[in-house]
């Protein structure tokens, strides 16, 4: 049998994530299958050979470097190139769409049959249109309910598959995990969650840490651990703790761990409003533009609500601080709130139980691959 061969497309840390999570999948459905990618460092350790490695512009600044034009006709032609000669039998684009929609038109011209995996239509992003997403996908594999039925209504074929967070909230936290942070429970611990690259970081961090120092002097003591990738370099966040004299931070890359520990969360809009969901920790998303980051200034145009758990699930799951509510006093008092608010807490918690309706259950990640190696004539 002729081996099979898949080009796997992602964009940030979180398609990078899912990407690995498919990868792992796909291989374990698919026997002798060859995988060659655009992605980031967990899709090269799980078995995708990287055309080129997006964590290179997770740190730099991200996107926008990518809308200068020598830089996107040069990686196009690599890719281009890179289709002919690995002659994939599909190609899976995850999240949102590096280069807009241009490798999969590419892909496309090359009657090379396209997955969607994690659509834009998730964001509500007006950078790609869904007329226009429905001409270039033979199927969505949807992550999401709302996403799902958006494709029906728009006549795309589509199969929902469940969120491959999901996934990963279904894997017990390390227990370890409290002792090794240093963690106590006489005080409540603070989850920060300030984005995956370090341009995001940046822009978020003062202002929470700024809230935190407002929270021990004015109001009550607690544990802060602040949640980010191992890309994201450690210097970066020790200035910002040295210039801002924060007491007593600890830092993790386990977002899903400390998540189940915290007692409150402070996340950014996008997928890390999701996982908070899912590992049920009372949270606020927060959400100020960065101006060199491309993709967060084009999100700008979506309309209320904006954290992304809120937008799926069109409810008011967990409050939010966009732009000028993004202020250190109001960070602070929300997260006292959610602290101190048991009433609050138990409505939060009702609607949750419709999370398995939205989201899908455990398994999600399994149920894309089978997807796709039917689409591949396997299985």
């Amino acid at each position: 049998m002729a081996q099979k061969r898949i080009m796997i497309i992602g964009s940030d840390n979180s398609s990078d994530l899912y990407g690995a999570q498919l990868a792992q999948a796909l291989k374990g459905v698919i026997p002798d299958l060859a995988l060659l990618g655009v992605g980031g460092a967990l899709m090269d350790e799980n078995g995708v050979e990287l055309i080129y490695n997006i964590s290179e512009l997770e740190n730099l600044g991200g996107f926008e470097a990518l809308r200068a034009s020598h830089v996107v006709k040069r990686l196009v032609q690599r890719i281009s190139e890179a289709m002919d000669k690995f002659q994939p039998g599909l190609v899976i684009q995850i999240g949102l769409p590096v280069f807009s929609l241009k490798l999969v038109e590419l892909a496309k011209t090359k009657e090379i049959p396209v997955v969607y995996y994690n659509s834009p239509l998730n964001w509500d992003t007006e950078d790609v249109k869904i007329s226009r997403l429905a001409e270039v996908v033979d199927k969505v594999i949807a992550v999401s309910r709302y996403e799902s039925e958006l494709c029906q209504k728009h006549g795309i074929d589509v199969e929902f598959a469940g969120h491959p967070l999901v996934d990963i909230a279904a894997v017990k936290p390390r227990p370890e995990m409290i002792d090794e942070l240093n963690l106590s429970s006489d005080k409540p611990i603070v989850a920060l969650v300030p984005g995956l690259r370090e341009t995001e970081v940046k822009v978020y961090l003062p202002t929470l840490f700024k809230a935190v120092n407002r929270i021990n002097v004015e109001e009550r003591a607690v544990q802060t651990v602040v949640a980010v990738p191992q890309s994201i370099n450690q210097g970066c966040c020790d200035k910002l703790i040295e210039k801002w004299d924060v007491d007593a931070v600890t830092f993790t890359d386990d977002v899903y761990g400390i998540l189940n520990y915290a007692d409150v969360a402070v996340v950014t809009s996008g997928s890390a409003s999701i996982l908070a969901a899912l590992t049920h920790v009372p949270a606020v998303a927060v959400h100020k533009v960065a101006t060199t980051t491309y993709f967060l200034n084009k999100m700008l145009l979506r309309k209320s609500p904006f954290a992304m758990i809120n937008f799926l699930m069109q409810d008011s799951v967990v409050p939010e601080l966009v732009q000028n509510d993004f202020t250190e006093a109001k960070v602070a008092e929300t997260v006292v709130a959610l602290l101190e608010d048991q009433d609050g807490k138990a409505e939060y918690l009702k609607k949750l139980k419709r999370l398995p309706a939205e989201f899908g259950t455990s398994g999600a990640v399994a149920r894309a691959a089978q997807i796709i190696a039917k689409m591949l004539n396997i299985g």
